[in-house]
């Protein structure tokens, strides 16, 4: 079986699903805006006009559409909705699935009248279509034809890879980190003055944030503005095979975000059996179960997010607690060989559906 991905090619969740079902024997064909390696896959980078941004989705869609004719996929599948699912919906092709990711449905169908019809023509021509949670899922169902649903396929956590080993000692400050992109939507700002709020209140914490992005700059300043260098640490970028290694330095995980599709960071941190303090938003409360893995505050509230980490810093057993419940959680709801099998289903689902069976999304 041949299965075509129209997807962002050098993103990590991209490159899971690619080599998933690569690895379980589907002949594997990426289609992509940037160019990346994905093991035991073919990637098609469509380049040129990249400076005319998004535009050009519309102006290559002739051309992946003659690439997906010429490659004869049995399914095609986009990740992401209001650009590749975009495609998708031009293209025509059945069987298909448009995954909802985040922002494609949060954000952009709210921009402007043309970004809405972007997001309805993409899912009306969507043979199927899958969310990462069931917040985003609700999110996505009023921009779904009547009568078709959404279905729920987290992105699932490889528990082999994040294992719940601690490498933290007692005793010290307790070290609060975030694993993220240092963008304005991960509310990392809000972070370090809850740290500067925490300090004037005498409870001192260590921040880490691992990660790199557009904000880092101005977060180094903020960092400076506020006093926190000496407690402050910027990692910079790091793979992904490091993460696990990289959470079991934390005490605490931070997602302060003013948008979150899903809040994988924060299941991954789970599962290595950390307490996660989030925004009470979007996706974040799938993944966080208030007062038991973790605790919930409003987004941009640094006075909130202050006294939830104070509470949990001063507070080794509810650490230990919420830790194991977060492990637990993903244990019992995002295994990934679960979560993918999911996915498995669907695929063979789809293959075997008749091929006048999407003709309803069509209109």
């Amino acid at each position: 079986m041949r299965v075509v991905y129209l997807a962002d090619a050098p993103y990590i969740h991209t490159q899971k699903w690619v080599r998933h079902f690569a690895a379980l024997g589907w002949d594997a064909h990426v289609i992509s805006f940037r160019d990346a390696t994905i093991e035991g896959a073919t990637v098609h980078h469509i380049d040129g006009l990249e400076a005319i941004g998004k535009a050009r989705y519309v102006v290559h869609a002739r051309r992946v559409r003659a690439l997906i004719r010429e490659l004869k996929p049995d399914l095609l599948h986009a990740l992401h909705l209001t650009s590749y699912g975009f495609l998708a919906g031009l293209s025509g092709f059945q069987p298909s699935i448009v995954s909802v990711w985040g922002t494609d449905v949060l954000e952009a169908p709210h921009l402007t009248p043309l970004h809405r019809w972007i997001t309805k023509h993409a899912l009306s021509h969507a043979g199927a279509i899958t969310a990462t949670g069931r917040r985003l899922a609700d999110a996505t169902l009023p921009f779904v034809p009547k009568g078709r649903e959404v279905v729920v396929i987290p992105y699932g956590i490889d528990l082999t890879k994040f294992d719940g080993h601690r490498s933290r000692e007692a005793g010290g400050s307790v070290v609060v980190g975030a694993v993220a992109r240092l963008s304005p939507e991960k509310g990392l700002e809000h972070l370090l003055r809850s740290a500067a709020l925490l300090r004037d209140r005498g409870t001192p914490i260590e921040v880490v944030l691992a990660g790199d992005g557009p904000s880092r700059p101005a977060l180094e300043r903020l960092t400076a503005e506020l006093v926190l260098r000496e407690c402050v640490r910027f990692t910079g970028d790091i793979a992904h095979e490091d993460v696990p290694s990289m959470l079991a330095t934390f005490d605490i995980f931070a997602m302060p975000s003013t948008w979150e599709g899903f809040g994988v960071a924060a299941l991954e941190a789970s599962a290595m059996e950390l307490p996660v303090v989030g925004s009470n938003i979007h996706g974040i409360p799938d993944v966080v179960i208030d007062g038991k893995t973790g605790i919930l505050v409003p987004p941009a509230d640094p006075t909130a997010l202050a006294v939830a980490i104070e509470r949990l810093a001063l507070d080794a057993d509810l650490r230990r607690m919420m830790g194991a419940s977060g492990r637990a959680l993903v244990e019992r709801e995002y295994r990934w060989e679960d979560n993918a099998r999911l996915m498995e289903t669907l695929y063979v689902e789809m293959v075997r559906r008749p091929s006048d069976a999407s003709a309803d999304s069509q209109g």
